[in-house]
């Protein structure tokens, strides 16, 4: 099914060229940013492109651009903007920016107020400095407060809302930047229903935001009982229950949340509803790191659920090497490593293993063997959730026989250039004074003594709200290759990826977002024209660290439009294209869009799902997605597909749904998009 000219979520079509309303020219203080926007209508997709004195912005691609803050050399800039369809473009008159700098008695306002987030009945304080100033006045909402005249206001038992501050001289008067105050805390997420069959295990998530660190208490009501019982270690923000049996149908499990101010909050409570069938492997116990002298032996054990029977094969990554090498007669759920392989140049070397059934594998994390003086990583730096103004702080744990010494490395938001931080050398390092423009940043640590090195796994930095993901009537998403907007009954929004032979597409939310507690919800519409459907779909975590950009595009056919997006790749396949022992589609599996690892190998894969394409047929599948601190669920049409720990999420991601088509192909319709982006 093509479509041309159809206007964003309307079910009118329109076969008309862009056209633009014209900015408008803008004054502003020193210092303060200036925004211009304009309204065009004709038939969509519209896509725009501002330009300052006639040079593109990069970025500057919505209907409307705010600049930086603005100083005296950027008066007299001027903006336009280009605005085009597939029925052609049209290029706004110009609008000019003026930059009023204040004469040197007007008030400037130093340091802006923080916003916070605090305790029922706290008392907070909130301050600004300026200069030139004789005057202020605290607003709340927009009104002012009464008696908050001075340059700190005092909240007792605060009240949540927007407060600035008016700071004024006899002669002009400057608002400061609007800050949040929130009270207490809230469970955003509560745990949902699930439907698992027995061997697997359930997944159950919660979360809440405001007053952290949260502590957490899960509790199970069992079967035919009606009071929780606190289970024992369960006290994270996810709940993994052990391999679920017969007995365990319609078992209830709920959490308990306590925020730093004492506040108790009860989430709902989920039902885990569990039925005889066979499963592929989820892995249950991850094999962990261990210390040996050189010649001494190592054992390296995991344990996967699952039915029918399961085998195990277990690999080793040869240090420094990229890829592992399978063991001959490592085939059982533990793996002795003989003490001809723990000499002092296998430190480093890394040990994995592949559980296997009729109905898929599952690939467990890797486990670092440490020789003699090597240094072992026993806790990863984890990202950090902070509110303007606060400290974040990463920390490392390694172990050795010598001692260590630390380097950490930062990139900036979007970018993959790492950088030695200037004088973070110890295990811990604090960022202070965190601003909203070190919104994911990506930090990593380098773990030295004088016989060698190791790296550690990568953190992120986050500041101020979650960007979140809009619906797909959301004008920021990003149609890419194929892609074109649809529209869906009732009015809705939906995106067609692919519709004919040889197609690419991806559709790109445009913001960083975190990915340590992400929920995802969306509707495939499929059908085949094809002798034979192909070749399916993804959904894509780019990593900008390694190179994902807005305008990354995967390869076609078997590629399935993320192949080449280096990142994590939850993979729907369609086409059996692969050697004899691939898994057999439709199957749902995790791997790597990075050129050269995509589907080499796939990690964890089902190949036991129902059909999402047939050819001759239209078939809408629900997709629900749960990935909290490396667990991820999948659940189709409410059944569960998908289950256990991933590997190679990046801490911070561009969020891509990507699909191709080969020399056969099918109709791809995404819609009823739904996420959320919280805290783990």
């Amino acid at each position: 099914m093509a479509v041309l000219g159809l206007a964003s979520c309307s079910t009118q079509w329109e076969y008309v060229a862009a056209q633009v309303t014209n900015p408008a020219s803008v004054t502003v203080m020193a210092g303060q940013t200036a925004t211009f926007s304009v309204a065009a209508t004709g038939g969509a997709p519209l896509a725009y492109q501002w330009f300052e004195n006639g040079v593109a912005i990069p970025g500057a691609t919505a209907n409307a651009f705010t600049t930086p803050p603005a100083t005296s050399k950027d008066s007299g800039e001027i903006f336009t903007v280009s605005v085009s369809n597939p029925y052609g473009s049209v290029v706004s008159l110009p609008a000019t920016l003026t930059v009023v700098t204040p004469v040197a008695d007007y008030p400037v306002i130093l340091t802006q107020p923080v916003g916070a987030s605090v305790c029922s009945n706290a008392t907070l304080t909130l301050s600004v400095t300026a200069s030139n100033a004789t005057g202020y006045q605290w607003e709340l909402n927009g009104s002012p407060i009464a008696g908050a005249t001075g340059s700190t206001y005092t909240v007792v038992h605060a009240q949540s809302g927007v407060y600035a501050v008016i700071v004024s001289n006899a002669l002009a008067s400057v608002t400061s930047n609007a800050v949040t105050v929130s009270i207490g805390s809230t469970t955003t997420t509560n745990p949902a229903n699930v439907n698992i069959s027995v061997g697997q295990v359930g997944t159950f998530t919660v979360a809440a935001t405001g007053e952290g660190p949260f502590a957490y208490q899960w509790y199970e009501i069992a079967p035919g009982t009606a009071t929780g019982v606190a289970i024992a270690g369960a006290t994270s923000g996810t709940y993994v229950t052990p391999v679920a049996v017969a007995g365990d149908d319609g078992a209830q499990f709920y959490a308990v949340i306590t925020d730093a101010c004492g506040t108790v909050y009860t989430s709902s409570a989920a039902t885990m509803l569990v039925t005889a069938g066979d499963v592929p492997p989820t892995i249950v116990q991850q094999p962990v790191g261990q210390s040996v002298t050189a010649g001494a032996g190592a054992t390296f054990t995991a344990l996967a659920s699952g039915t029918p029977t399961i085998t195990y094969q277990w690999y080793r990554i040869a240090a420094g090497a990229a890829t592992g090498a399978a063991i001959s007669g490592a085939t059982g759920s533990s793996y002795t490593v003989p003490a001809v392989s723990t000499a002092a140049a296998n430190n480093g070397d890394e040990y994995y293993v592949i559980a296997t059934n009729a109905y898929g594998q599952a690939t467990s994390q890797d486990a670092t063997l440490s020789v003699g003086s090597g240094i072992l990583i026993v806790t990863q730096p984890v990202s950090q959730y902070v509110s303007v103004g606060q400290t974040a702080t990463f920390t490392v744990v390694a172990t050795s026989s010598l001692p260590l010494t630390y380097q950490w490395y930062a990139a900036a938001p979007g970018s993959t250039s790492f950088a030695a931080v200037a004088g973070a050398t110890s295990a811990s390092y604090s960022v202070t004074n965190t601003m909203v423009t070190e919104y994911g940043t990506v930090f990593y640590v380098v773990v030295s003594n004088t016989s060698s090195s190791v790296t550690s796994s990568r953190a992120s930095l986050y500041v101020g709200p979650l960007n979140q993901i809009g619906g797909l009537c959301d004008p920021q998403w990003l149609p890419r290759g194929s892609t074109v907007e649809v529209s869906e009954s009732g009015g809705s929004c939906g995106f067609q990826l692919t519709n004919t032979t040889n197609q690419s597409g991806q559709l790109i939310w445009p913001q960083l977002i975190a990915t340590g507690n992400l929920q995802m919800s969306f509707t495939t519409t499929m059908s085949s024209g094809g002798a034979a459907p192909a070749d399916g779909f993804t959904v894509t975590l780019g990593d900008p660290s390694q190179g994902a950009t807005l305008t990354s595009v995967g390869l076609p056919g078997k590629g399935l439009g993320a192949s080449g997006i280096p990142g994590f790749v939850l993979g729907f396949d369609t086409f059996q294209n692969g050697p004899p022992d691939a898994p057999i589609v439709p199957y749902v599996g995790v791997t790597r869009g990075n050129t050269g690892l995509f589907e080499s190998p796939w990690f964890n894969y089902n190949d036991n799902i129902a059909p999402i394409v047939v050819v001759g047929q239209v078939i809408a599948t629900n997709f629900a997605i749960t990935l909290v601190n490396g667990q991820m669920t999948v659940t189709q049409n409410g059944s569960l597909i998908f289950s256990g720990a991933v590997s190679a999420v990046p801490p911070v991601a561009y969020l891509y749904v990507t699909a191709s088509t080969g020399s056969d192909y099918e109709t791809l319709v995404l819609s009823n998009f739904s996420g959320v982006v919280g805290k783990p």
